[in-house]
């Protein structure tokens, strides 16, 4: 019986696609005895028809019998039917004796209700069901009701909300009720924002494009809140609201706040040299960083995450002097404040100076500075010794499946990334940035502020600060926000404080397009036009190979490779690629490697990829020209090199060689002709760098004053010919004009 309640139920919940094929629904809000909800949605014909063959029904534990007023029979309920005209409340009466007499089979039931206000077109009602049945009660009973009632006269749709409960209207219960939002999916009258973003949501996460929780909201008010997909797939168990995701570099913005509250409480200087603090820390660096260079990424100081022996790194405990000594004696990569360089080394000193003023750990001061202050009572420093509820955990994708992300131990990710966090704190977090709760309102100007160029936007105290287009619209917002990710995780929090709404994304999956799905949030948010995510061209690809073999699998390829309805992404189609090479199906591979290439001809990545599956399949001429092609892209492919040098080919002459005079020459800053954009071009130790707003990136040279972003596979071509009027083109399509 219960497993047929609960088969039934599962089908309810799907039902939410039926809009346009059903002209009645019943939204059903349930709570339990710990007040959380979860919304099913159903024809109303449908529940009429339901017929139970039992005493007890899964929504009711046991012992709900011997209870003379049990809270768990408190409900919400939302109905949304259509009507041409407004129901009166004859019909209304009518409609729920219906639901009575059909969901719950109380066949003798009378319903009576009262007209009492009106408030914002919405009129309230207040009533009575009593039923002569005693089918889920020992006697005859009374429910009382209150109905919410409003009429879309555009729509030609009415939505009511129900609530009843056998517990008297001023009983507690009924304050428990009231403080149960109805699922933003069902707001009135239209196709709402909430719905928009659910349905954005629910695509996505078919596509794989995410799985985790979301939360979005305007003034403190939560327009949408939801989980998806899993947060644990080895035992089912689904992603909601509630639900703890390591936050990864969104927790710089805590260790930020933290040293900000110490500043503001005269335990710390921002403009004193580091040593002032560490004593024992080298002098030939710390006597020339400062807390201000540690916060805005300008320090210099070495990132150690994007050392070679990181993945040895990551596997082990590290004590947080441990952390420093990875980096502590290394040069700079510049003089402090000459630039922008992420570097998570930075925030792990922060951590670590932190400690040393509070006499306290990081995690600990952070309880006790901003997580129990703000009652953010699901939010702290993870740690897999712990038994953690409600904590997800971490996937990769491999092929058409997701693997348990590579083992991490968070003591490594430190101040810079080893915090857990839900939607529903974080959302608590962002309100509490609106106050002077934390710190006075001149220092969280001072955390805003756009201290340093980044990424093409500016860097603030652990957040970044710019603007995000609107849908794809070419309009824009200002931002304040951070993205992070660690293995197995993405996140995202942005905040648009012109109208203080915040857009929270936690993704379990790793590697999830969040940016473009907070920017069609914000499109929805303004009213405006967005993109829905598309299918993955990669992974149908790979779905077709498995079931009919490889050549079905590129004739799809041929057949939807300039279909609007799919996306082709680089990586996603190099790790179809290697699916087949890791399970012994070289040809397989190569195909796809092949087709990716000629998707992707500047990338030296899918190049390298093809050369491995050519090695696989014996074809080692092909290959070694492939490894060639793929260190002509980039230079500092030193796997490829190493593959060649094992096979007895010289790389030497490979890499085409620039005079320094002349990358001297080409180096300056450049302006867009017809936008608002400049580009640095940088010199340094005979190599040629683009810097984009503290976006920095490697330009390799290919020939002929062409030069290569091994990053993207962005081509940029320099016009020397006139010294004094140096031009280049970047992505074929934008001009760009030396000005000094």
């Amino acid at each position: 019986m219960m497993k047929n309640i609960l088969t039934i139920i599962f089908l309810l919940s799907s039902s939410i696609f039926l809009f346009s094929q059903e002209r009645e629904y019943l939204y059903f809000l349930e709570t339990d005895s710990t007040w959380q909800k979860e919304l099913f949605i159903f024809p109303i014909g449908f529940a009429r028809d339901i017929d139970y063959k039992g005493l007890e029904d899964a929504r009711f534990p046991k012992g709900w019998r011997e209870q003379d007023s049990p809270n768990f029979w408190s409900y919400t309920f939302v109905w949304n039917i259509e009507h041409n005209e407004a129901i009166t409340e004859k019909e209304l009466e009518t409609d729920l004796q219906k639901y009575f007499n059909g969901l719950m089979r109380w066949k003798k039931t009378s319903v009576e209700i009262t007209k009492e206000k009106t408030v914002n077109d919405i009129i309230k009602y207040t009533g009575a069901v009593k039923t002569l049945d005693n089918f889920f009660t020992k006697k005859p009973m009374t429910l009382n009701v209150k109905i919410e009632k409003k009429h879309c006269e555009a729509q030609k749709r009415s939505i009511i909300s129900f609530q009843f409960s056998p517990q008297q209207f001023g009983h507690d219960v009924w304050k428990k009720l009231a403080e149960v939002k109805m699922n933003p999916v069902v707001e009135a009258c239209g196709e709402t924002k909430a719905k928009k973003i659910h349905d954005l949501m629910n695509i996505s996460t078919k596509y794989e494009k995410f799985n985790g929780s979301v939360l979005v909201a305007e003034k403190g008010e939560v327009i949408y809140k939801n989980g998806f997909g899993l947060s644990n797939m080895e035992f089912n168990i689904r992603n909601k609201t509630n639900t703890k995701h390591r936050l990864a570099s969104i927790s710089k913005q805590f260790t930020a706040m933290l040293i900000v509250q110490l500043v503001a409480e005269g335990k710390l200087k921002l403009n004193v040299p580091i040593s002032t603090y560490l004593p024992d820390y080298p002098k030939a660096n710390g006597d020339k960083i400062t807390l201000h260079h540690l916060l805005t990424h300008t320090s210099g100081i070495p990132n150690y995450t994007s050392f070679p022996n990181y993945g040895e790194i990551m596997r082990t405990p590290h004590t947080p002097m441990d952390l420093l000594k990875l980096f502590q004696d290394k040069a700079l990569d510049f003089k402090p404040g000459a630039s922008f360089s992420y570097s998570n080394s930075g925030y792990v000193l922060l951590g670590f100076i932190a400690e040393q003023i509070t006499g306290k750990t990081y995690e600990q001061a952070l309880k006790d500075k901003i997580f129990s202050p703000l009652g953010m009572n699901n939010t702290g420093y993870d740690n897999y010794r712990t038994m953690l509820r409600n904590r997800a955990s971490g996937y990769d994708k491999q092929g058409n499946t997701f693997k348990n992300a590579s083992y991490i131990d968070m003591s490594v990710a430190y101040a810079a990334g080893a915090l857990y966090s839900t939607v529903e704190d974080l959302h608590l977090w962002d309100r509490a940035l609106y106050t002077e709760q934390l710190i006075p309102k001149k220092y969280m100007d001072l955390v805003f502020e756009k201290h340093t160029s980044a990424w093409g936007n500016h860097y603030g105290y652990g957040w970044e600060i710019g603007k995000m287009r609107i849908g794809n619209t070419q309009n824009q917002s200002s931002i304040i926000a951070h993205s992070g990710g660690v293995n197995g995780f993405n996140t995202k929090i942005t905040r648009f404080t012109s109208n203080e709404r915040v857009v929270i994304l936690l993704n379990n999956t790793g590697e999830a397009p969040l940016y473009d799905l907070t920017k069609a949030i914000n499109g929805i948010l303004n009213n405006t036009t967005y993109t829905l995510p598309r299918k993955s061209l990669a992974n149908s690809v790979l779905e077709v190979v498995e079931k009919d073999g490889i050549e079905a699998g590129l004739s799809f390829y041929e057949k939807f490779k300039k279909d609007e309805k799919y996306h082709l992404h680089e990586n996603e189609m190099n790790l179809a690629g290697y699916h087949f090479l890791q399970s012994d199906r070289a040809k397989a591979a190569a195909a796809i490697f092949k087709i990716n290439i000629e998707a992707f001809p500047n990338s030296f990545n899918v190049y390298d990829s093809y050369g491995e599956a050519l090695l696989a399949l014996g074809d080692t001429t092909l290959a070694i020209k492939n490894y060639k092609k793929s260190i002509q892209l980039n230079p500092d492919n030193n796997n490829g090199i190493k593959v060649l040098q094992g096979l007895g080919v010289k790389t030497e002459d490979l890499i085409i060689k620039v005079p320094i005079e002349h990358l001297k020459l080409l180096a300056g800053e450049y302006k867009a002709i017809d936008k608002d954009w400049k580009i640095i071009i940088e010199e340094k130790n005979g190599k040629l760098f683009g810097n984009d707003g503290g976006y920095r990136y490697n330009l390799n040279p290919i020939g002929n004053d062409q030069f290569i972003n091994p990053d993207d596979g962005a081509t940029v071509v320099f016009d020397a010919k006139d010294k004094k009027a140096i031009t280049f083109l970047i992505f074929g399509k934008v001009t760009f004009k030396k000005i000094k």
